[in-house]
């Protein structure tokens, strides 16, 4: 480690930002940006539990890391990678900080503070929507969604409506009826009077992967409708490749990582949880600042081009064979997509890198 405390150091800190952990990086980051006659510098890189879960991910693929349980990354000179130990301890050798940090109560406080103001500013770019879940009527957390109103815009904003106060339907109240280990889990049905009422949305693209935990994407209806999704959702507990160009990824986890382990854990009977698993109240995030005003929905243009749209459904559905009347339903979608298909030259890479 070089601790050569007149040789500038620069340190770049990642870490899930509603741990106490971070919390005292920040402390730290703070003593060193604003220490005297020092050419140290730090970066703060706020990340969400599931974002920092893929980030030590990423850099032990790269052989940068062999332990991915740290639960804070700093990178020192774009080199060296210290866990908050090695950090305080060159802190403490190279400046004049003293290990006095705030009591733990007082850095939960401040962490929780933190995940306000980063759900705030994450906000500003995405609708965010939450779940709070019950399990066996106990309370034991909240869901917090972004929508990639971006990406699918015409999914995130049926979607979104459900958790308006004046929708029609709501998902309060529902049982997540599906619980896959080592897979996913699954809720959103509606139902009255114990009848299932289908609210459903025609496939828009596919081009959020379900790459990585927490990706949220809709329940397709299946025969005789191959081309709707209805309003159950999946959420996912790791990288499911195989549900690539089958389901419509729109949305992903934000905070909720601990809740998804302790709801994973649940023992199952033919995939049914044991134990009763029921989103208590679902609704658009609000801010715990009161002067803080949720923004109003963006709306977006779809970026997935018509034509590349058409390719990717008519290359994934020829091969498929569903019960009759899919193939009517197939004819009737290429040509609503050819119809409405535009010329537009310019490429998405992205889009056509998801979609070829």
């Amino acid at each position: 480690m070089n601790s050569l405390s007149n040789i500038p150091n620069n340190f770049d800190i990642y870490g899930s930002v509603d741990s106490i952990v971070y919390q005292q990086a920040k402390i730290l980051s703070d003593f060193l940006d604003n220490e005297d006659n020092s050419d140290n510098k730090s970066n703060l890189n706020p990340m969400d539990p599931f974002e920092f879960s893929e980030f030590k991910t990423k850099l032990k693929q790269q052989g940068r890391m062999t332990n991915d349980s740290q639960s804070l990354i700093v990178i020192m000179n774009d080199n060296e990678i210290l866990d908050f130990n090695d950090f305080l301890k060159w802190m403490t050798k190279n400046t004049n900080f003293k290990d006095n940090f705030p009591e733990e109560y007082e850095l939960k406080k401040l962490a929780i503070k933190e995940q306000d103001k980063f759900l705030v500013e994450l906000q500003k770019k995405h609708p965010l929507l939450f779940l709070n879940i019950t399990i066996e009527d106990r309370p034991v957390g909240q869901f917090i969604i972004k929508l990639f109103q971006n990406k699918c815009p015409k999914t995130c904003k049926w979607f979104y409506n459900f958790f308006k106060k004046n929708s029609e339907y709501s998902y309060n109240g529902v049982l997540f009826e599906r619980l896959v280990h080592n897979g996913w889990i699954q809720t959103g049905e509606f139902q009255q009077d114990g009848v299932r009422i289908i609210d459903s949305i025609p496939i828009e693209n596919f081009v959020i992967p379900h790459s990585s935990r927490g990706i949220v994407s809709l329940c397709n209806l299946g025969p005789p409708n191959p081309t709707e999704n209805s309003s159950p959702f999946m959420i996912q507990f790791k990288e499911n490749p195989f549900f690539d160009k089958k389901y419509v990824g729109f949305g992903k986890l934000v905070f909720g990582d601990n809740l998804l382990d302790q709801i994973e854990k649940i023992p199952t009977y033919y995939e049914r949880p044991i134990n009763e698993v029921r989103i208590s109240n679902a609704g658009i995030w609000q801010s715990e600042d009161e002067n803080v005003i949720v923004p109003e929905y963006k709306e977006f243009e779809d970026e997935v081009k018509p034509e590349i749209l058409r390719n990717w459904f008519i290359k994934t559905n020829q091969e498929m064979h569903y019960t009759e009347g899919y193939e009517v339903k197939l004819q009737e979608r290429e040509q609503h997509l050819e119809s409405i298909q535009q010329e537009n030259e310019e490429a998405d890479s992205l889009i056509i890198e998801y979609l070829k």
